[in-house]
């Protein structure tokens, strides 16, 4: 009987601990989300170095920020800055995009290898979200397949071979989405 009750009270305790636990991450996320509504209004004001100072003084650790230092990040025209970011919360063993990583997170990291003239990687990075819905990845492959067409037969020949042709690729919007 006596060790029913303790266990029922051990029960008890795990329960309370993790409704503390839920209700602090809630406070966590609701945080998130205000800060990165902030962020957003910062990047629409084209202040991204704001931006990285809200959320450097925030002190919230969380891969949505990370991804919206990121965007601030390529918006400053510090690509492989971006990619770091990207490579520290989307690779497992140094090579594969992790599967339960948001869309966006992955569109993200291929504008950022795009930006900075590695295709293959963009490539890569854009067949991982194969199949999924967001609006970044038509934007992407727009943008790639009329970059593709203004470049020269040599070019392309370039291309194949595994280099970028110096022709820059021209975004037709911000690269980056937070959500």
């Amino acid at each position: 009987m006596y060790q029913n009750h303790q266990t029922g009270s051990h029960e008890k305790v795990h329960f309370q601990q993790q409704t503390v636990e839920s209700s602090r991450l809630s406070q966590q996320d609701s945080n998130v989300d205000e800060l990165l509504k902030k962020v957003e209004q910062l990047l629409l004001e084209d202040a991204p170095d704001r931006a990285l100072q809200l959320i450097a003084k925030s002190k919230i650790k969380s891969d949505w920020l990370k991804n919206a230092t990121a965007v601030c990040q390529m918006r400053l025209g510090n690509y492989q800055v971006a990619i770091d970011i990207y490579r520290s919360i989307l690779l497992t063993n140094g090579v594969f995009l992790r599967s339960d990583a948001p869309t966006v997170f992955k569109c993200n990291f291929a504008v950022a290898l795009l930006l900075n003239k590695n295709i293959q990687g963009f490539d890569s990075a854009l067949a991982a979200v194969r199949g999924a819905d967001h609006p970044a990845i038509s934007r992407l492959k727009t943008t790639v397949k009329d970059w593709k067409q203004k470049l020269t037969i040599w070019q392309k020949i370039q291309l194949v071979c595994g280099t970028h042709p110096n022709v820059p690729i021209e975004l037709s919007f911000p690269p980056g989405d937070l959500h």
